[in-house]
């Protein structure tokens, strides 16, 4: 391959995609949705759902990769308030489970623990789903104010 072939096939579209959505509040876009997609409940659906977000909104995929990747551990930790919620929206009870128990049923390997915790992926799920748009809301401005302090220039 010559050095202009390796230009335009990987170095062009590579610093394309760097630098796409970069303004404030696409990169604030990014975040926000990176950061509530990075909470959903089901392990492993994050990366993929961040990247079909990402080229159909035209975002920074570097950007919002990341941010679902940074709130990785909140995911399972917001399992639980998620899972209550659903709980109390569906009028379901399920047997109570603890961290512990459920990062144990992963031991066994993880498409049996997917089968034993369907429901508690669906009824989590539900509590995510009512908890984004509000929490969305809030991380976009959040970031978006952020970003356009960070850019403004300075005083001397």
């Amino acid at each position: 391959m010559s050095q202009n072939t390796i230009q335009k096939k990987i170095i062009l579209p590579l610093v394309s995609l760097l630098k796409q959505g970069v303004d404030p509040s696409r990169l604030a876009l990014a975040l926000a949705s990176g950061s509530v997609v990075g909470v959903f409940p089901v392990l492993g659906i994050a990366t993929i759902i961040c990247t079909g977000i990402a080229a159909f909104y035209r975002l920074n995929l570097p950007a919002i990769q990341l941010a679902s990747y940074l709130v990785f551990p909140i995911q399972i930790i917001l399992f639980f308030p998620f899972l209550y919620i659903g709980e109390v929206l569906t009028g379901n009870s399920l047997e109570e489970i603890s961290e512990a128990k459920l990062l144990e049923t992963f031991d066994m390997g993880f498409l049996p623990a997917i089968q034993e915790l369907t429901q508690y992926f669906i009824l989590a799920s539900i509590g995510w789903a009512l908890s984004i748009v509000p929490l969305f809301a809030i991380l976009y401005f959040v970031f978006k104010r952020l970003i356009t302090l960070r850019l403004q220039p300075k005083c001397e």
